[in-house]
């Protein structure tokens, strides 16, 4: 029996043959679909999280070169002269060149990734460098300092010029930010890092109030006398001082007249002076000073708040303050009240952490002390890293707010591609979702960091593992102190040096 025109028909359309190739079609553009769907996802990753470019100068065989965050090479290590590289985030590098180690001469240039040569209108192109309290050096993030015709000015790091070219000298106030002493015709003034001209170059010698450029500077006129300038230019003190001490607060600063140190607070004020007391710190409304080699508070008045009974006093927020006594630290306020007892053989203040850290005799942890006084967390070790604490609480880490409150990681770093995973005290990866996508196989581990790249510790050796999991170099790193060092790519910062430089071996 026929089984109608109309089947028959379709039966001829839609043969076997042709069933399989539409189904081998289909795959095929599910699999490209699949295929593009996964490389646009693995790049949504990578955009999403880590696409930021930084430089870094790089040491390999006796040679200097430039890689990227990525880890990728920029300028092969082929220099024998330190590249500087002042702005991580700009593509300008600074060579030293024609060296004479005899004579003591040398010149510098600025390059790109490509080693073009840039701003070649000037003889000379310098990174700004200054030393912290710590004696590592820093440099000036927005500004280069050039040379034409013998005489320097400022450049930005587009390479405008944001200071003439007029001066004998620029150079650093020491540990201080932002603040760039001028000489011309042997005076000295003082310019910020955006060029602008703060004090005119008139006077002979020029210091900042305190380690912050804010509070102004200090400045000695052509007579040998004091005076304060404030970063707006006004002058907070004239220019009758003897002397200056690199203190003050609440607009109050210590100045020497008449042989007699005073507390002032402006040009109109006539101070009150001091008597028999050195002034360390003033704070709140109140000042510690020592007297006989002993601390204790006084008001702004002078009027003694706290017997001088004190090893040491120390300011730290709100009206407390670290006092040693017997050889052992509490906390005290300005009424001598004390609010933690001296049970404490170290106590200081982390101001990244935003908490006092205290240890106790014959014991290895730390204790990390919230503004409220309470003591919130025991650990044998912190790092503080974007507003967050990760402690190593009873072997274990642990993600604190600034207030000690306790976070998750996923809490902490929303934006990361891999967390930590601890099984049995061997540590993995996994990914957001909760996958494990490194097994579990180190016995420590980092977290990621800025740039995607995990640290690793397998037998007492650390490696490198990039944002997808990959290995970008095996555990052969013997490395002190972790917390300090930065891993990219192949790469990890240098120990024990005063600048920051990346190595492989």
């Amino acid at each position: 029996m026929s089984r109608g025109k109309r089947f028959d028909d379709a039966q001829k359309m839609i043969s076997p043959k042709k069933i399989i190739v539409i189904i081998l079609v289909i795959a095929i553009v599910f699999a490209f679909v699949r295929l593009i769907s996964n490389l646009l996802k693995k790049e949504d990753v990578q955009s999403n999280s880590f696409t930021e470019i930084s430089y870094f100068t790089v040491y390999n065989n006796g040679k200097w070169g430039v890689i990227n965050s990525k880890g990728d090479t920029v300028i092969e290590p082929e220099d024998t002269e330190m590249i500087i590289i002042p702005n991580a985030k700009k593509d300008v590098f600074i060579c030293t060149y024609d060296v004479d180690y005899s004579a003591g001469t040398y010149k510098t240039k600025a390059v790109n990734s490509k080693k073009e040569d840039l701003y070649t209108t000037y003889s000379n192109i310098e990174a700004i460098s200054n030393f912290k309290q710590d004696k590592n050096i820093w440099y000036e993030s927005n500004c280069l300092k050039v040379q034409k015709d013998d005489k320097y000015g400022l450049i930005d790091m587009n390479g405008n010029e944001i200071l003439s070219c007029v001066y004998d000298k620029i150079e650093t106030i020491k540990g201080i930010e932002n603040s760039l002493l001028v000489q011309k015709e042997g005076s000295y003034g003082l310019v910020n890092a955006s060029g602008n001209i703060v004090i005119e170059p008139q006077y002979d010698q020029i210091n900042s109030v305190t380690n912050d450029y804010k509070n102004g500077y200090i400045v000695k006129n052509k007579d040998g006398q004091f005076g304060i300038i404030g970063i707006d230019k006004t002058q907070i003190l004239d220019c009758k001082y003897q002397e200056i001490k690199q203190v003050c607060g609440d607009g109050y600063y210590v100045a020497k007249e008449n042989d007699k140190w005073l507390l002032v607070k402006n040009s109109t004020d006539e101070g009150k002076e001091v008597v028999d007391a050195d002034i360390k710190s003033i704070n709140s409304g109140y000042i510690v000073a020592v007297k006989n080699e002993k601390y204790g508070i006084l008001d702004t008045e002078l009027n003694e708040k706290v017997a001088f009974d004190y090893s040491s006093l120390e300011y730290v927020f709100g009206d407390y303050y670290i006092a040693k006594k017997d050889d052992k630290f509490g906390v005290i306020n300005s009424s001598n009240e004390e609010k933690i007892g001296y049970e404490y053989n170290s106590l200081s203040y982390d101001k990244k952490a935003d908490c006092l850290v205290g240890t106790k005799p014959d014991d290895t942890n730390k204790y990390l002390i919230n503004r409220s006084l309470e003591p919130k967390v025991t650990c044998s070790d912190y790092t503080v890293k974007d507003g967050y604490i990760r402690a190593n609480v009873e072997n274990n880490y642990k993600f604190y707010n600034l207030k000690l409150e306790e976070k998750n990681n996923r809490e902490v770093y929303p934006n990361n591609t891999l967390y930590a995973n601890k099984n049995e005290d061997k540590y993995g990866l996994e990914n957001k979702d909760g996958k494990l996508v490194v097994s579990n196989q180190y016995e420590d581990i980092t977290d990621q960091n800025e740039y995607g790249f995990v640290a690793v510790k397998k037998d007492g050796k650390w490696g490198i593992i990039d944002q997808y999991g990959n290995v970008t170099a095996e555990t052969k790193f013997e490395l002190d102190d972790i917390s300090k060092i930065t891993f990219v790519g192949k790469w990890h910062s240098a120990e024990n040096v005063n600048t920051t430089y990346f190595v492989c071996e």
